[in-house]
């Protein structure tokens, strides 16, 4: 049985990842703010983290599940 490996179970998988990086998110924010704004600055850059993650996983199992 050839089981798919989405991308929700890929952020399942790494959530220690997600964590790592909003907590050095939130740190790094509150030294020196981007956009003025604690909550701004997570949300931005949580986002790249996001679609960065988003492309990793693509390139690496998204395009064999699709042929």
């Amino acid at each position: 049985m050839d089981e798919k490996y989405t991308f929700k179970k890929f952020l399942n998988r790494n959530w220690w990842f997600l964590l790592l990086a909003f907590s050095k998110l939130f740190i790094q924010s509150e030294k020196e703010s981007a956009f003025g704004s604690l909550f701004l600055d997570t949300l931005f850059f949580g986002g790249i983290l996001l679609v960065i993650m988003f492309a990793y996983w693509f390139i690496r199992y998204g395009r064999k599940q699709n042929k």
